[in-house]
């Protein structure tokens, strides 16, 4: 549940337009990576909240009263029973993550560039292995039980574990290393997708200022 590289990750044709790489497909969630070739896409979504994350391409997506300019860098959340409509200008290409788990209905929210976001003051991370590491992240989204936004943390080393939710993100920029206490290590750089589920633990080892574009999944409730 890994690819060091979003744009060279290779994709299984799904329709004439279409491909996708499944992390996850349980019936309940849906998590991958997924590419659509220029046209106009007319799929309201069902019974469903979405998170994306863009990282090439160019579409445009219209809803009564609402069109999104989504580019490289946007990050968007859209609500069940939402009927947008996708005009792909250029072969746009994403993460996601598909919630068919009972919900509410909600509202869109769309961030133009999770790049430039101003996340605010840092603050120390509360335990430390090595360094000074600070961070800062803002939930654009947070509905049901996806919470979706972007986080940043500067060079230094620190624990961490998943308790009670998944999280899948992608890396905008910097670099680190992630080290789950099972042996594995992940090289993250800018491009890098990762799912890590409940359960599991860990430690950051941050060399440069990482920042990702997040939703982390609520398992619990």
């Amino acid at each position: 549940m890994y690819v060091p590289d979003i744009l060279t990750a290779e994709l299984t044709p799904t329709g004439p337009r279409t491909a996708d790489l499944p992390f996850v497909d349980d019936g309940q969630l849906s998590i991958g990576i997924w590419e659509c070739t220029p046209g106009v896409l007319d799929e309201p979504t069902t019974d469903y909240d979405e998170s994306m994350y863009m990282v090439t391409g160019r579409v445009t997506v219209t809803a009564p009263g609402t069109e999104f300019d989504i580019a490289p860098g946007s990050l968007w959340a859209t609500p069940r029973h939402w009927p947008g409509l996708w005009q792909v200008h250029q072969t746009v290409r994403k993460v996601y993550v598909i919630d068919q788990r009972d919900g509410a209905p909600s509202t869109p929210k769309y961030l133009s560039n999770a790049h430039t976001l101003d996340l605010g003051q840092a603050a120390p991370r509360p335990v430390v292995l090595a360094g000074d590491p600070q961070e800062r992240s803002v939930d654009i989204w947070s509905h049901n039980r996806l919470h979706v936004g972007v986080w940043d943390c500067t060079p230094g080393e620190f624990p961490f574990r998943r308790d009670g939710y998944d999280e899948v993100f992608c890396v905008l920029s910097g670099h680190a290393t992630l080290c789950f206490d099972d042996g594995r290590e992940f090289d993250l750089r800018p491009g890098a997708v990762i799912l890590t589920p409940s359960g599991t633990t860990g430690r950051w080892v941050v060399h440069e200022t990482v920042r990702k574009a997040y939703t982390i999944i609520d398992d619990r409730g």
